[in-house]
């Protein structure tokens, strides 16, 4: 018999093994989902997982996982700052001489200033799941599924700095672990990715009910990008999910999985371990693996449905390759709502 192989926590009601997700059903034409298909369209360009692994520092992953994305599309998102005159103020010492309405001047003999609205500027919240089941890669030269999920959410995060966006941060597990308010600074860069880079692991989690004091921290219609496997009750999820969107947020869900979750492909049988419970079970792989991708597949369409039911997205990641799906659906969202 094989030694132990530690296995990330099965969702309610499924055998304690690693989850496989079979292709969803297909996309309805319309909404939130056609936009960002569109943006999958022309938003996969050839990156080099093993690459950024290989960087040195979350930061620089992220940034190149961004260039690489933006270099795969066919015009930059960039847009810059979106504005809308709001009023008119009188001049005074010291204001730019560029924002006095002249025209104005030659009507009334008097100065005036044009104040604007800033209507571009979204705050997005990347929220990272550091249960005891994401500290799980099936390689020893993969990333982790705590690893590519930081890399997701950091990415997200670079791409959202350049959009001239506040993004902040929630790390959850049992609790609340970390939280981060939106900002959009250059210095509110580092300590993000500082904050990021000092996650660990925790033994169990309750993400339905720490999403659920996480959404009274953050201000109303904000964007919520959380990033795990979701191995959840689902109805304590569900309630989460609602409360989200309730408060005017928008949400992403990155259902994040290692190759073997997906595929469950071992040839041999052996002992099976919990990582979050650390209960132990012998199976025989090939024995158990039709029934374990039948439970998995419905599983994972169950999730997905409890995220469009709120309007929320739902984007399947695997480990073995560069999370720009995540990126695109956080354009699509971006280009909706702004």
């Amino acid at each position: 018999m094989q030694p132990p192989l530690t296995v990330p926590h099965p969702p309610p009601e499924a055998p304690p093994l690693p989850r496989r997700r079979a292709p969803l059903p297909e996309r309805r034409a319309g909404g939130p989902s056609a936009a960002l298909d569109g943006h999958r369209a022309r938003a996969l360009p050839p990156l080099d997982l093993k690459l950024l692994a290989d960087l040195p520092s979350l930061s620089l992953r992220s940034r190149c996982l961004v260039d690489g994305f933006l270099g795969g599309r066919h015009h930059s998102p960039q847009k810059g700052s979106s504005v809308e005159f709001a009023d008119y103020r009188d001049y005074q010492l010291g204001d730019d001489l560029r924002r006095v309405d002249w025209r104005l001047f030659g009507r009334s003999d008097r100065l005036h200033v044009r104040q604007y609205e800033d209507e571009a500027q979204l705050r997005v919240y990347g929220v990272l799941d550091v249960s005891a089941s994401m500290d799980f890669r099936s390689r020893p030269s993969a990333m982790n599924k705590i690893e590519f999920a930081r890399l997701a959410v950091a990415g997200i995060a670079s791409l959202a700095q350049r959009q001239g966006d506040a993004f902040g941060l929630g790390v959850v597990g049992a609790e609340l672990v970390d939280f981060l308010r939106a900002r959009s600074s250059a210095a509110h860069w580092q300590t993000f990715i500082g904050h990021l880079e000092q996650v660990k692991p925790q033994r169990q989690t309750a993400l339905g009910r720490t999403l659920e004091a996480f959404a009274q921290l953050i201000p109303p219609r904000s964007l919520v990008v959380v990033a795990s496997d979701f191995y959840e009750d689902l109805s304590a999820l569900e309630s989460a999910l609602k409360r989200l969107h309730y408060g005017g947020h928008d949400l992403i869900g990155l259902q994040v999985l290692d190759p073997v979750e997906v595929e469950f492909d071992q040839a041999q049988g052996g002992e099976w371990v919990d990582a979050e419970t650390g209960a132990r079970l012998g199976l025989e792989s090939a024995a158990v693996r039709a029934g374990y991708l039948d439970r998995f597949r419905r599983f994972c369409v169950e999730l997905e449905e409890r995220f469009r039911a709120v309007g929320g997205d739902f984007i399947p990641l695997r480990t073995d390759a560069p999370p720009v799906a995540a990126l695109a659906g956080y354009l699509a969202k971006r280009e909706h709502r702004i």
